[in-house]
Parts: structure tokens; C-alpha cells; sequence
């Protein structure tokens, strides 16, 4: 400030919504109106600025004892608004995008196994002052479900600079066919009338076991490889990893025991004790 110099200008951010001016006179005799509000020296008066992107042009005016007049002025220039509409960072959980994000890219896949039928997608603004909504809700970070097995879920994200301008990132979310398990094996065999002739193998399908002519009946525990898959014992359905109902044995000849292990595809597979 120079008492000669008559013309000042301030810039401000575009969030600042009003300026504090203060004019001290030379001569306290003297008067003086800033922006035609009568004001005393030394007083703040507070001057509410238009909108961003615009000059608020504010004056002071002194009046001498003699009423000789000089007018001071200060333009205030007030930001623009910021038009920055890019995303700092995007990921989708579970999942990996395709390709790796980067700013300027608006589209992006990601494939997902067939049991997963929910993401989190998850987006920040390079400008904190931005807003984003995804799928049409304001926010940084939501849950989405997706479609059935082998569809796909398109995911639009949007970012709204503080301009207004707006950007949209869009993310298709594959979901992979069900493809039913084949497996039919079994990873356990347990005779309660005694050992196996050998240690289990899943690719062993028949086994014997010995037992006294004294013992009249025995159990059965298979357990599946797959929980998906089923299995029978001596032709009545049985719980993987539960004894099976008592099987009397032929005590003058050897008894067969057939298991029959259905995976979820519908493929058999039998073992024989």
C-alpha cells in the first residue's frame, strides 16, 4: 500500500466467499465510506464477493476536512472454480482391472469366478473438491451385486469437477459360467469292523477287510473329496464324514460293500469293500 497509489488488486480461491477490508486515515478529521457504507478508521468491514470467476470491485472514499474527495478501489478477483473431473485412483474388489488404471482411460473389465456375485468398487478424486457417484450414488466406495453366472455387469463411475464439468469411468464386471464340479472321489474310507488291506487311495476303488466269524455287522465312514458331491453306501444315501447305518455280514461268505460317489456334475464313481 502506498497513500498515492490508488488501484489494488487481490486474488483469492475459488472457495473464498467474502473479504475483511480495514482503511486506516492519515486524518482522523477525515471521513470515510468504503463501498458507500459510512466506516470509521480502523473498522473491518466485511464485503461479500460475487460469484467464482469474477472480479468484486470494492472502494474506499475519503473526504478531507475541506470535503476535497479521494477514492481508493481494490478488485478482488475470485477463482474460478476448479474443472479437474479425474479419478486418482480405481479398484475393484475382488478382481483386477484390465487394463491397469491410469487417468486418461475411461474403460476397464475385470473377471470374477462364478461364486462371486457382489464387488467393491472403490474411487478417489485427484480434486478433493470433485464429487463422485457410482452406479448413480454419491460416493467414494460401494458394494455392487452382479448377475447371474456368465453375465456381465456394467459399473459407471462419475466425477463431477467443482465446475460442474463431469467425467464417466465405466467398469464391466465378467462373472464366469458355473461350471458344476466333476469330482467324485473320496479322500477318507474308515470299515469299523477293521483295517483296510491297504492305506486309501483315492484311485483304489476296491479294498478288503478281514474280521472274526464273532462279528455280525460293521459301519461304513466315506468322506467326499468335494463337499458338492454326494454319496450312497450299500445303496441307502449317506453323510460324508457320518458312520453309515449297521450292514449285517454273511458269516460264511464275504460281504460286498458298494460306495457310490455322485459329484455335482452327475459323474459316478464306485468303490467296493
Amino acid at each position: 500500500f502506498n497513500a498515492n497509489t490508488l488501484n489494488y488488486s487481490v486474488d483469492v480461491g475459488s472457495g473464498v466467499g467474502s473479504a475483511t477490508v480495514t482503511a486506516t486515515l492519515q486524518d482522523t478529521n477525515a471521513s470515510m465510506e468504503v463501498n458507500g457504507q459510512g466506516t470509521s478508521s480502523g473498522q473491518a468491514r466485511t464485503i461479500t464477493l460475487n460469484e467464482p470467476g469474477s472480479s468484486t470491485l470494492i472502494t474506499i472514499e475519503v473526504t478531507a476536512p475541506n470535503g476535497s474527495q479521494k477514492t481508493y478501489a481494490v478488485s478482488v478477483n475470485r477463482a474460478a472454480l476448479g474443472g479437474n473431473n479425474n479419478l486418482q485412483s480405481l479398484t475393484i474388489s475382488p478382481g483386477t482391472l484390465t487394463p491397469s488404471f491410469t487417468v486418461s482411460r475411461l474403460i476397464y473389465t475385470v473377471s470374477v469366478a462364478s461364486s462371486v456375485d457382489s464387488v467393491t468398487v472403490t474411487a478417489q478424486p485427484q480434486d478433493s473438491g470433485a464429487t463422485v457417484s457410482i452406479d448413480g450414488q454419491p460416493t467414494t466406495s460401494r458394494s455392487v451385486s452382479l448377475g447371474a453366472a456368465g453375465s456381465s455387469t456394467e459399473i459407471q463411475i462419475e466425477v463431477t469437477a467443482p465446475n460442474g464439468n463431469q467425467k464417466t469411468y465405466a467398469v464391466t464386471v465378467n462373472r464366469a459360467a458355473f461350471v458344476p464340479s466333476g469330482n467324485n472321489n473320496l479322500s477318507d474310507l474308515v470299515v469299523s469292523a477293521g483295517p483296510l488291506d491297504s492305506t486309501f487311495d483315492a484311485a483304489t476303488t476296491s479294498y478288503n477287510v478281514q474280521t472274526s466269524i464273532l462279528t455280525e455287522n460293521t459301519t461304513v465312514t466315506a468322506t467326499v473329496a468335494d463337499s458338492t458331491a454326494t454319496l450312497t453306501i450299500n445303496g441307502s444315501p449317506a453323510t460324508s464324514g457320518a458312520a453309515s447305518a449297521s450292514i449285517l455280514l454273511d458269516p460264511l461268505m464275504p460281504t460286498t460293500i458298494p460306495i457310490v460317489v455322485t459329484a455335482e456334475n452327475g459323474a459316478q464313481k464306485p468303490y467296493t469293500i
